[in-house]
């Protein structure tokens, strides 16, 4: 697939797959630690391909941001949105997250998470961006809450403060899972999460 740089000249690459190569040259190194020419080598542009598509390098950062919180989201959706008890829907999506932070992809951690870390305390639109990605996953968290009220399963208690809770714990497993925590380790973190519902 080609995209359209100008008038009549095709663009030699594919965005969405310069944008997720670009999201692993990020996610291995930060946003200081990752060059110019590391992100050449990752993504395969020119340095003069990358600017006019992207802009610089922190357009580029943007854009794998984009891309990782938007596939972070739907899978949390999907996951909170399964027939069935809305309690068991919250345990899955939470387990989702004990399985990602543990082992190799636990030292890895959350790419969201590494860069509100590194950059959301002196960089405005970082901390927006990384913001509203913790947000949008309170708000699936408490319509799942309040799903689950109106069913009898979860006491009438503020559903935001409990989907804020449950975002915390869920970041909070990430963070942790860059020991090396174990997948155990993590499950019995969900258990224990999981009281507050009842």
């Amino acid at each position: 697939m080609t995209n359209q740089s100008g008038p009549g000249r095709p663009r030699e690459f594919d965005l969405d797959v310069a944008t997720r190569d670009a999201m692993e040259v990020f996610w291995q190194r930060g946003y200081e630690g990752a060059s110019l020419p590391d992100l050449i080598e990752g993504t395969g542009l020119s340095r003069g391909s990358l600017y006019k598509a992207f802009g610089d390098k922190k357009g580029l950062l943007l854009a794998a941001l984009d891309v990782y919180m938007a596939r972070g989201l739907k899978d949390t959706s999907d996951l909170l949105s399964q027939p069935g008890a809305v309690k068991d829907a919250i345990r899955a999506s939470l387990l989702r997250y004990a399985r990602l932070s543990s082992g190799e992809a636990g030292r890895r951690g959350c790419l969201v998470v590494a860069m509100a870390t590194e950059m959301a305390a002196h960089d405005p639109e970082i901390a927006e961006r990384t913001g509203r990605m913790f947000r949008r996953l309170q708000q699936l968290y408490a319509a799942a809450i309040v799903r689950g009220q109106a069913r009898g399963e979860i006491p009438e208690r503020d559903e935001q403060a409990l989907a804020r809770f449950l975002v915390g714990q869920a970041q909070g497993m990430r963070v942790l899972g860059k020991t090396g925590m174990t997948e155990a380790d993590m499950a019995a973190m969900v258990d224990t999460t999981m009281l507050v519902l009842d």
